[in-house]
């Protein structure tokens, strides 16, 4: 696929999405049984790119990979492994598709990021599965917890926040996020 501009990745994701009345997302909230709406889910990715693209761009590195990969059909995207489905706060739901190493996105970036139209701030939880629906191995998830742990403490200390892992479940990854003083209210 030639490079594109954000611009045109954002006009060929939108479409595709429409000409698919937004089923795929449809089905991936359905999958997680997540309560958002599938029009709400492209908005939000949509949000997650151009903040994930500029993150690239902070840092002086080429987001064109990672853009490729932002297929609305993830088996269009032959480097995609992984969806990340993120909850932002409840207000929507966005997903990323990430390669083997999920480095590249930034989660402590994205967790501190502002998403203006939902009033909001970061994300809450998160549901990393295979793009297919398959089964993590178990040493899929060994090697997502690594990752996800050193991602966010690269950036945010334990007083800064806390987060746990659930692996209980195949099908995905669950990771809860919020600041500490957040959990001992609960």
């Amino acid at each position: 696929m030639p490079n594109l501009t954000l611009h045109e990745w954002e006009r060929d994701f939108r479409t595709a999405a429409g000409a698919d009345r937004y089923d795929i997302f449809r089905d991936h909230l359905r999958f997680l049984e997540l309560p958002g709406k599938a029009l709400s889910m492209m908005e939000a990715t949509v949000l997650m790119v151009r903040a994930s693209a500029a993150y690239y761009t902070i840092d002086g590195r080429s987001y064109d990979d990672f853009l490729a990969m932002q297929q609305y059909n993830p088996a269009q995207s032959p480097y995609a492994r992984y969806a990340f489905t993120f909850d932002l706060y409840g207000k929507a739901y966005a997903r990323l598709l990430v390669g083997a190493e999920i480095h590249a996105i930034d989660l402590a970036d994205l967790y501190g990021h502002p998403w203006e139209p939902y009033k909001a701030v970061g994300y809450s939880q998160i549901w990393i599965s295979h793009t297919d629906w398959t089964d993590l191995t178990e040493e899929e998830m060994e090697v997502l917890d690594k990752q996800v742990t050193d991602d966010l403490r690269y950036d945010y200390t334990e007083d800064e926040l806390d987060f746990w892992l659930d692996d209980s479940n195949a099908k995905y990854l669950y990771v809860y996020v919020c600041e500490p003083d957040d959990e001992e209210e609960a």
